[in-house]
C-alpha cells in the first residue's frame, strides 16, 4: 500500500475532523515567492514605508485581529455550503480568507493614511 504525501496537509488537532488543504507547489516556487516578498518589504521601506511604519504596523496589526474574528464565519460558510468537505473546497475557502485580510489591510492602511493627511494643516 503507498505511502501518502502529507507534506501539504496540516495535521487538525487531536479529537477533531478538519484538515486544511494546500494545493501541492514546487519548493523552488514557493523560495521564489518568498524572496519576491521580502523584496517588496524591502523596495517599500525606502520608497515610504520608513515614513509611514507606524501606520502600517497598525493597519497590519488591526487586519489580522478583524480577520481572526471573522474567520470562524468563513469555515462555517464552508462547511454549510459544503466547501470544505473536498480539498479545492478547502483551498477556495482559504483563498477567500487571504483576499480578505489583504484587502482589509489595504483599506485600513487607505483610510489611516487619508484622515492623517486631512488633520495636518495645510502647507
Amino acid at each position: 500500500m503507498p505511502i501518502a504525501d502529507t507534506s501539504n496537509v496540516l495535521s487538525p488537532p487531536s479529537g477533531t475532523a478538519d484538515s486544511l488543504y494546500w494545493f501541492t507547489i514546487n519548493e523552488t516556487i514557493s523560495i521564489v515567492a518568498l524572496t519576491m516578498g521580502v523584496l517588496i518589504f524591502i523596495i517599500a521601506y525606502f520608497a515610504g514605508g520608513r515614513d509611514n511604519r507606524n501606520k502600517l504596523i497598525i493597519s497590519t496589526i488591526l487586519s489580522v485581529i478583524i480577520t481572526s474574528f471573522a474567520l470562524p464565519l468563513f469555515l462555517k460558510l464552508g462547511r454549510w455550503l459544503g466547501l470544505l468537505e473536498s480539498r479545492e473546497g478547502t483551498i477556495f475557502i482559504l483563498v477567500l480568507i487571504l483576499l480578505f485580510l489583504a484587502a482589509l489591510s489595504c483599506h485600513i492602511y487607505e483610510i489611516v493614511t487619508v484622515s492623517a493627511r486631512e488633520a495636518r494643516p495645510p502647507e
